[in-house]
C-alpha cells in the first residue's frame, strides 16, 4: 500500500508530484468517512477522462463522489467502494458517470486501501475510460437478447414456441407447487378456408388479434405459445378458467373484423392433476380433449377424460410397435374385388391391409390406421402396399396369368413426403409394369386440401397411363364442383347413398342423377359398400356399371384374390 503522512492529504499543492500527472491512467484519491466519500486528489489524466480540461481544473473544493457518479448509479458505487472494500482491502468498480459532451460515459475504477494514517481510511485508485468497450458489451448483449427473443417466440404472433412453451411451464409449475393449473388448446376450425377466401393478410390479422386476445387471457400468472399454424396453447391458473367469458371474448374480436365467415373456434382442456408429467404429455391430453369434439358443432370446449387416456395408452402401443411390425412383415396385403354389374364378372380390385399381431391376432384396420395418419406412418405403410401389389403383378405377367388391375391407396401425406410422380414412375419401371394394371385411389377430402399440389401429381401420373379413382365420392361438401377440375377417371360412390337408394324417394332420385351426370360425362362409377341383392338391383336400375361390397366378396388375403381371378378366367 501507499504511504502518506498526515499532510499529504489536506492540500492539492502537496500532491504536485509530475509523475503522477504522467501517469497514463486516471489516479485518485479518496477517503472513506462515516458519511461520504470524499475525493482529495485527481490527477490531470482523471480529469482528462472525466472530460475536463487541465486548465479548467479547480483545486479549491473537495469533490465528493456524486461529482463523479449518475445520481442512479451513487447508491450502488458508494456501497462497493466502502463495504465490499473491507472484504479484501480493494475493488473494481464500473459506473457511468456524469453527463460529458452530451453523452454519459463508462468509467472502471480500479482502488486499493492505503495504509490507515490517524485512523483515517484512504484509498488509491486507478480510473479508466471503458465507454467503448462497454458499449460494444452493452450492445452484444441487446443482440444476444434479440436473437434469443426470436429462438423463443413465434415470429407472426409473439407467443412462445412449443418447445420454449413447455420449459416455461415446467418452471411455472415448479415455482408454484401449491397452485392448481390447466392446460388449454385452442383451434380455428378450416383456418385454411380463411387464407383462402380472404387472403393471408387478413388470417395473420386474426392469428395476431387471438394472440393478444390469449395474452390478455393468461395474464402474468401463466404461459401462452402457439403450436401450429392455427393452434394455440395456455397454461393458466384454475381460478382464472372461466371457458364462457373466453368464449365471449373470442367472439367479439371475430365480430371486430366483420368477416362474411363463420369462424368456428374450439377448446381442449387438461386439469394438470400430476405436475411430474412432462409437460409434452399434458399438452397431448388437451389436444386429445379438442380432437374429441371436431365436428360436433354443438360443443365448443371439452375436457380431458380416464376414456381419452385410453386411447392415448393404444396410440402409443402401435406407435411403439409399428416399425418392427413392418419390417417383420406382420402387415398382410387384402384385396376387395370389383365387379361388373351386369355380367358379374371380377373388373379389377383394391388394395387394403390386415395386421397379423402376433400376441393380439387379428387387429383391424380401424383400429390403427388412424394413428398411422396422426403420426405419419401412413407414408411407410402405404409404399409397403405398393411394393407388394406391383411385386404381385410382375409375377402374374411372368407367369402368363390373367391380370386384372388393382387400384392402391394415397393418403394426403404421401403428397408431401416424398416426389409421387417419380416414386410410381420409378415402381412401374423396377417392377417391368404397364401402368394400366397399377391404379391410384385417393379420397374426395384429399383433394381438397391443397389442391394446387395434388392436381399437378395426378396429372402427371395420368399422363404416364395411371387412372385416377376419387374414393369416397359425394361424402364432401363440394363434390361436384371439384369434378369440374380435378384430374379423374373414376369415381367410387361412397357407401352412404346406398342407404339412400333404401330409403327411396330423395336419396334414390338424387343417387339417379348423379350417376347420369358421370355417364354423360363419361366417367365410369363404382357404388361402394353393396351388401344385398336390393342393392344390385336398384343399382341396375339408375344404370350404376359397377359394384364393391360384402354382396359380392369380403376383402380377402392376396393368394385367395389371385385364385378368384383365375377361376373367373375359365
Amino acid at each position: 500500500m501507499i504511504e502518506l503522512d498526515d499532510t499529504v492529504t489536506t492540500g492539492w499543492n502537496l500532491l504536485e508530484d509530475p509523475a503522477l500527472n504522467n501517469l497514463p491512467g486516471g489516479i485518485i484519491i479518496y477517503e472513506v468517512t462515516p458519511d461520504q466519500v470524499k475525493i482529495h486528489y485527481l490527477n490531470n489524466k482523471a480529469y482528462k477522462i472525466l472530460g475536463c480540461k487541465t486548465e479548467e481544473i479547480d483545486r479549491s473544493r473537495e469533490l465528493e463522489l456524486a461529482d463523479l457518479v449518475t445520481e442512479w448509479e451513487l447508491e450502488r458505487v458508494q456501497k462497493e467502494l466502502t463495504t465490499d472494500m473491507e472484504l479484501d482491502g480493494s475493488c473494481v468498480c464500473w459506473f457511468q458517470g456524469k453527463e460529458c459532451n452530451g453523452r454519459n460515459p463508462w468509467y472502471s475504477l480500479h482502488a486499493q486501501q492505503m495504509k490507515t494514517i490517524s485512523s483515517r481510511r484512504l484509498y488509491l485508485a486507478i480510473l479508466l475510460d471503458v465507454t467503448k468497450s462497454k458499449e460494444e458489451e452493452l450492445e452484444a448483449k441487446k443482440l444476444a437478447a434479440r436473437s434469443q427473443y426470436i429462438f423463443e417466440h413465434d415470429s407472426l404472433t409473439g407467443l412462445y414456441r412449443k418447445e420454449i412453451f413447455e420449459k416455461k411451464v415446467d418452471a411455472l409449475l415448479a415455482a408454484n407447487p401449491q397452485s392448481d393449473y390447466a392446460i388449454v388448446m385452442w383451434d380455428a376450425e378450416h383456418f385454411k378456408l380463411i387464407n383462402e377466401l380472404f387472403g393471408y393478410e387478413t388470417g395473420n390479422q386474426l392469428l395476431v388479434r387471438a394472440a393478444a386476445l390469449m395474452r390478455r387471457y393468461v395474464g402474468n400468472k401463466g404461459v401462452a405459445g402457439r403450436v401450429g399454424a392455427d393452434q394455440f396453447i395456455a397454461c393458466i391458473p384454475l381460478e382464472r378458467l372461466d371457458m364462457q367469458k373466453a368464449f365471449r371474448r373470442i367472439k367479439r374480436m371475430i365480430d371486430e373484423m366483420h368477416l362474411d365467415y363463420e369462424v368456428r373456434i374450439s377448446a381442449g382442456i387438461y386439469v394438470i392433476i400430476d405436475k411430474k408429467e412432462s409437460v409434452d404429455l399434458m399438452c397431448d391430453k388437451a389436444s386429445m380433449a379438442l380432437s374429441s369434439i371436431k365436428g360436433k358443432y354443438m360443443e365448443s370446449y371439452a375436457y380431458y377424460d380416464s376414456k381419452m387416456m385410453h386411447s392415448m395408452i393404444h396410440e402409443q402401443e402401435i406407435k411403439n410397435e409399428m416399425q418392427e411390425a413392418l419390417d417383420q412383415e406382420q402387415f398382410k396385403i387384402y384385396v376387395q374385388p370389383k365387379y361388373d354389374i351386369a355380367s358379374g364378372a371380377i373388373v379389377g380390385g383394391e388394395a387394403l391391409v390386415r395386421w397379423q399381431h402376433p400376441g393380439k391376432g387379428f387387429v383391424s384396420p380401424n383400429d390403427f390406421i388412424p394413428y398411422f395418419e396422426k403420426n405419419g406412418f401412413i407414408s411407410s405403410m402405404d409404399q409397403y402396399i405398393w411394393k407388394n401389389v406391383a411385386e404381385y403383378l410382375e409375377n402374374c405377367v411372368k407367369e402368363s396369368k390373367r391380370v386384372l388391375p388393382i387400384s392402391v391407396n394415397a393418403s394426403r401425406i404421401d403428397f408431401y413426403r416424398d416426389n409421387l410422380y417419380e416414386h410410381f414412375t420409378e415402381l412401374l419401371k423396377e417392377y417391368n409394369l404397364a401402368s394400366k394394371y397399377l391404379e391410384l385411389e385417393v379420397t374426395e377430402s384429399a383433394y381438397t386440401a391443397d389442391e394446387d399440389v395434388i392436381y399437378s401429381t395426378l396429372e402427371q401420373l395420368q399422363k404416364v397411363g395411371m387412372t385416377i379413382l376419387i374414393d369416397d365420392f359425394g361424402s364432401g361438401y363440394s363434390s361436384f364442383n371439384m369434378m369440374k377440375q380435378a384430374p379423374v377417371d373414376v369415381l367410387k360412390l361412397d357407401m352412404e347413398f346406398l342407404r339412400g337408394l333404401d330409403e327411396g324417394g330423395r336419396g334414390k332420385t338424387i343417387v339417379k342423377h348423379m350417376v347420369q351426370l358421370t355417364q354423360d360425362l363419361m366417367i365410369p362409377v363404382i357404388a361402394e359398400g353393396v351388401e344385398t341383392k336390393e342393392h344390385v338391383e336398384l343399382l341396375q336400375e339408375i344404370g350404376c356399371d359397377y359394384a364393391q361390397g360384402y354382396y359380392y366378396s369380403k376383402p380377402v388375403p392376396l393368394e385367395e384374390y389371385d385364385k378368384m381371378v383365375q377361376k373367373s378366367r375359365k
